[in-house]
């Protein structure tokens, strides 16, 4: 086995088994040659990208498409899954400290464990990002390619600050509250260096992400647009900036830029009456024309056991019960054996996470509640249902609370087992969730309070070993 020593963001030495041997040493040499030296192959996988182009399919490759998924306990900690009845598969351990809000969740049932590794591998994609931003400009290439690669990679490293925060940092309450509210560490290297950091304020944070994303955005302007799902575009960065400021209550900013993504008529609601979607097709596919961008995979067969008959853990019939008879995804994003079917956990044809056309109408309605156009915003809503309910899709609204229900509700549908569920309910007031966990015959609930601390990620167990000044966020026990 190869191993290479890389710095964490721990701020401590610690090696990384070698995936990827062509990152790796991409890295090492950008790190120590300038971009005019004659790089040649040493082996077929020990390539060093000198050109623009050959640095852009390293971004591709470690970044945009790689498949490891370090966040699948997120849906298990939300209310639209339960515990499966009766069987004991190591999986079902494994995620017990998630499922039921655990003061250390890693630690699952039964000596069985599962290591938080998003924080590590957040951190190695800023860390990635870091050094092709400093490297693009030296790179052999035109201005054209320059500007379309650090778009790209401004984008991303905002993306991964952005899943940090809301993994790891306080939730987003006001402007004010995020001047003192702990958020996470910001990285500047590009050097491998032995540095301990401490977590930067919330408001900080929200600061180096919207920084990020107008200089994207900014360059995203200067190159010319092509339709390609696995790479983001100006489109993507402006539906990331809806929801960015959708999550800091900023409405008028979310909407504006709803209304960009909306209004170009680029990409088109999937229409499920037409779609042709049997018990072998998934609405997330390759000829959804809502989709917008997608990156990595998800890994649904680790939580819900796809490869058994038994399943560890199940759409909850809750959510179930939000999709009427005429609602075409009530037969499309999970089977008959209440195991999600948004995505494929083995077709190699499958997309990961998704940034798609209907979440740009969810934002922008939700934008218009709050800014007192809540009929608007209804409005917003139906278009979406017309293309997912065979029968008497429009809903109506009595009042603003009445608009804001039923807009979050149709989030929840539209969006389900597509992660947005947990980082919804943190900026929806953290409200109580119950589960309940069986165990050889016995049940036992367990709550999370309204508000409770417990919404946030404790930071890995291995990284607070390593970097003893880091504030963690400490859970309280549960009962």
């Amino acid at each position: 086995m190869i191993f290479i020593l890389v710095l964490g963001m721990n701020g401590v030495v610690q090696s990384l088994k070698m995936k990827n041997i062509y990152f790796i040493l991409a890295i090492l040499v950008l790190l120590t040659q300038g971009c005019n030296d004659f790089l040649e192959p040493k082996s077929q996988d020990k390539v060093v990208p000198k050109t623009v182009s050959q640095l852009r399919e390293l971004l591709l490759g470690e970044i945009i498409q790689n498949k490891k998924d370090y966040t699948e306990y997120l849906s298990v900690m939300t209310d639209d899954f339960a515990d499966q009845d009766g069987n004991q598969y190591e999986y079902r351990n494994q995620l017990w400290g998630y499922y039921t809000w655990q003061r250390e969740p890693e630690e699952g049932r039964d000596l069985a464990t599962r290591n938080d590794e998003a924080w590590s591998e957040l951190y190695h994609a800023i860390f990635t990002c870091n050094i092709i931003i400093d490297k693009t400009p030296s790179m052999h290439g035109t201005d054209e390619e320059k500007n379309q690669l650090l778009a790209e990679t401004y984008f991303l490293r905002a993306q991964a600050y952005f899943e940090l925060i809301n993994l790891y940092g306080e939730p987003y309450e006001s402007a004010e509250q995020a001047e003192k509210a702990l958020g996470v560490p910001i990285n500047e290297e590009i050097t491998i260096m032995d540095n301990i950091y401490s977590r930067e304020t919330l408001a900080k944070v929200y600061a180096k992400i919207e920084s990020d994303l107008h200089e994207s955005i900014t360059r995203f302007k200067n190159t010319e647009w092509t339709k390609n799902v696995v790479h983001p575009s100006l489109d993507v960065a402006y539906l990331f900036a809806s929801r960015l400021h959708l999550y800091k209550k900023e409405y008028q900013s979310a909407k504006n830029y709803a209304d960009s993504v909306i209004n170009n008529e680029r990409y088109q609601l999937y229409d499920l009456h037409t779609a042709g979607l049997t018990s072998y097709s998934y609405f997330i596919n390759k000829n959804n024309p809502e989709i917008m961008f997608c990156y990595g995979m998800v890994s649904f067969d680790f939580i819900y056991n796809y490869s058994s008959t038994y399943a560890t853990y199940l759409v909850s019939d809750k959510i179930i019960s939000l999709f009427s008879n005429d609602d075409l995804r009530k037969t499309t994003f999970w089977d008959k054996n209440k195991k999600p079917h948004k995505f494929s956990s083995t077709n190699s044809q499958s997309y990961g996470n998704t940034y798609r056309l209907s979440e740009a109408y969810l934002n922008r309605a939700e934008a218009l509640v709050f800014l007192g156009k809540w009929e608007s915003a209804i409005t917003d809503i139906n278009t979406i249902r017309e293309k997912r309910i065979k029968n008497d899709y429009e809903i109506t609204a009595t009042n603003r609370e009445d608009a804001l229900n039923k807009v979050w509700e149709e989030r929840r549908r539209e969006l389900c087992f597509e992660k947005h569920r947990w980082f919804d309910l943190r900026r929806q007031g953290m409200p109580e969730l119950r589960h309940i966990f069986t165990n050889g015959g016995s049940r036992k609930e367990y709550i999370l309070p309204t508000g409770s601390k417990s919404y946030t990620l404790p930071i890995p167990k291995k990284i607070r070993e390593q970097n003893k000044i880091i504030v963690n966020i400490e859970r309280p026990e549960q009962q």
